[in-house]
């Protein structure tokens, strides 16, 4: 999701080992995917769900026989959230041969800027959209090289700055990490509050540690809000952090409505760390997972069986993601980057599991505020339900 680091374009052409080449049949030599991801480390749950997302999918078009007689193969590696790592692992995966690479969710500036510097097609979960992909803003021209079907940072956070207007008279504080993940959803609150003509109450800048997930230090903005009188507050921060808030409000006695982000409630992170005192943490939610079509129940299902945890909007969007990508090799009949840029720009009602998708030369991600319906965290049932209201 969320790195950005000046030196990482001279660190990527250090190269890794351990990649394998395996020898095939004459023309039956697999597409190789390859697929950036942190498996570890504070967002360590999305890396996994999108590589096991991914995974599904390559296994489902190999089961119907490949791609124009080519079986994909999936070469998932983990960046450790470390924008070094995810540099390195590009060039390697490109000199490798992959037709394409999907992600990374950690550190997708890195795999997205590298998409430009080599004219290479990035799919997936490409940090969580936004300013990765649209670095001015969304009405500005996307990352021409990036199809980001990710959860959408701006969206986010225009669903929840629309709440906000409404429930939250004194003010909102926005609590959040320097990077494009933060300033992403930031981006979205303000795209609300500026239609509104509001201004942001409190805006803070949060330094993390991805890397281990050790959460940071916040209650010095938990005394700054509990001072400023402020009753809002969206701590667009790691779950493990939201939790750590969130226990810092209560030991001090002071009560405020807190919103959360896109991983708030993606997985259970959060809410088993927060345990009861969660409750009524607000966050928003693609729609098409609170009313599942028949197509994402039976996915769920099956990801259920296979990985024995329940299945996360990472891991739909990442599946949803390699299914496109077949289509588009077919239907445009090549592997090489600019045919793949060109059929991806074309795509338009896919009929993914997480909805119909599409892309345009001017749009590049696949999700908008349009698509999501804000839910409550109810600590009694440990549901998320529906905010009505």
């Amino acid at each position: 999701m969320k790195t950005v680091i000046a030196t990482t374009v001279a660190l990527a052409a250090t190269a890794l080992s351990g990649l394998v080449t395996e020898t095939y049949a004459a023309g039956t030599e697999p597409y190789l995917v390859g697929l950036i991801a942190g498996t570890t480390g504070a967002y360590g749950s999305t890396g996994i769900a999108t590589v096991n997302g991914a995974q599904m999918a390559v296994d489902k078009v190999n089961a119907a026989g490949g791609v124009e007689g080519h079986p994909l193969k999936l070469d998932a590696h983990n960046d450790d959230a470390s924008a070094t790592i995810s540099g390195q692992l590009y060039e390697k995966l490109i000199a490798a041969g992959a037709i394409a690479i999907a992600g990374s969710p950690d550190t997708g500036p890195v795999t997205a800027q590298l998409a430009m510097r080599h004219k290479f097609p990035t799919i997936g979960v490409v940090d969580d959209g936004g300013l990765t992909v649209n670095p001015e803003g969304p009405t500005s021209p996307p990352n021409p090289w990036v199809f980001d079907f990710g959860l959408n940072t701006f969206a986010w956070g225009e669903k929840i700055g629309e709440y906000a207007l409404k429930h939250c008279p004194d003010g909102l504080a926005v609590l959040h990490d320097p990077s494009t993940y933060g300033q992403g959803g930031l981006y979205g609150i303000k795209l609300a509050y500026d239609k509104a003509g509001k201004k942001i109450a409190i805006d803070h800048t949060i330094t993390e540690n991805w890397s281990t997930g050790a959460t940071t230090g916040l209650m010095p903005e938990v005394n700054a809000i509990k001072a400023a009188g402020i009753k809002c507050v969206d701590v667009w921060l790691t779950p493990q952090d939201q939790a750590a808030f969130v226990q810092d409000l209560k030991s001090v006695g002071y009560e405020a409505t807190v919103f959360g982000n896109d991983e708030t409630n993606a997985d259970d992170t959060f809410s088993k760390l927060a345990g009861d005192i969660a409750n009524g943490t607000i966050s928003a939610v693609l729609t098409s997972d609170l009313h599942p079509s028949p197509e994402l129940a039976a996915f769920r299902e099956e990801y259920q069986k296979k990985f024995n945890v329940e299945a996360t909007p990472f891991a739909e969007t990442s599946y949803d993601s390699i299914m496109m990508l077949a289509q588009v090799i077919k239907e445009v009949k090549s592997t090489k980057p600019v045919d793949l840029q060109k059929g991806f720009n074309k795509v338009q009602g896919f009929k993914g599991i997480t909805g119909d998708l599409g892309f345009t030369e001017k749009n590049h991600i696949t999700i908008n505020a349009a698509q999501l319906t804000l839910v409550k965290y109810d600590a009694a049932s440990k549901q998320w339900v529906e905010v009505k209201d």
